[in-house]
């Protein structure tokens, strides 16, 4: 079985490993529902150029036009294409934590061809908002500290997680462009990892804006 991280719409996530956070459940952003004549231009070059990469790390040489459905919020990614892949006929599952998809091991060459084309087709009528495509600010990075040093460590802790790796300085978490997270090098049971990736989000999605 081979595991995709949430986040495989970004250009070079189609074999992503880095677990990207749910937004907190009170600030959590509606989907926006495309319609005729309402993505600007920004917005339709970022689908462009997502539809060239995903179809060029695919393999599919003659991608099939496809239609955005609404454009979806990093928290919903998973769930969105569970239901798409499975919808078309693929035995898809959520990974343990809910954050991303376990794909199934596919041996028919012809069959899968149908998959990769299965996953284009989905990545692209529920494309992730382009807004968590841009990068943070330092405002934004100097934000994010506060958040996962704060309010993210005590989250963890009330839940009997403690971080197991300490905060570096405010200064070196910006520089690194927010690598660090107090969930690096936790251990947490399959059974529990759902609930406390809800309930503790890595990043609240109010850092992206509306």
């Amino acid at each position: 079985m081979q595991a995709l991280i949430i986040g495989a719409v970004a250009l070079t996530a189609v074999a992503c490993t880095s677990a990207l956070p749910k937004p907190t459940p009170e600030l959590a952003p509606t989907s926006t529902e495309t319609r005729d004549g309402d993505i600007d231009e920004a917005t339709q070059a970022y689908l462009e150029e997502t539809s060239a990469a995903l179809a060029a790390q695919l393999g599919i040489v003659d991608p099939p036009p496809v239609t955005p459905v609404r454009l979806i919020t990093l928290n919903e990614y998973a769930d969105t294409q569970l239901t798409c892949l499975t919808d078309a006929g693929f035995d898809v599952t959520l990974t343990a934590d809910g954050q991303g998809l376990v794909y199934p091991k596919i041996d028919d060459e012809g069959l899968q061809q149908a998959f990769d084309r299965a996953v284009y087709v989905c990545e692209l009528e529920y494309p992730t908002q382009r807004k968590y495509m841009e990068p943070l600010s330092t405002a934004a990075l100097e934000q994010l500290y506060d958040y996962r040093s704060g309010e993210l460590v005590r989250c963890l802790a009330d839940r009997g997680f403690g971080s197991a790796s300490e905060a570096p300085s405010k200064t070196v978490f910006v520089d690194s462009g927010g690598v660090w997270s107090p969930y690096k090098g936790l251990s947490i049971p399959e059974s529990d990892a759902a609930q406390v990736y809800d309930e503790c989000p890595q990043t609240p999605d109010s850092l992206y804006g509306s």
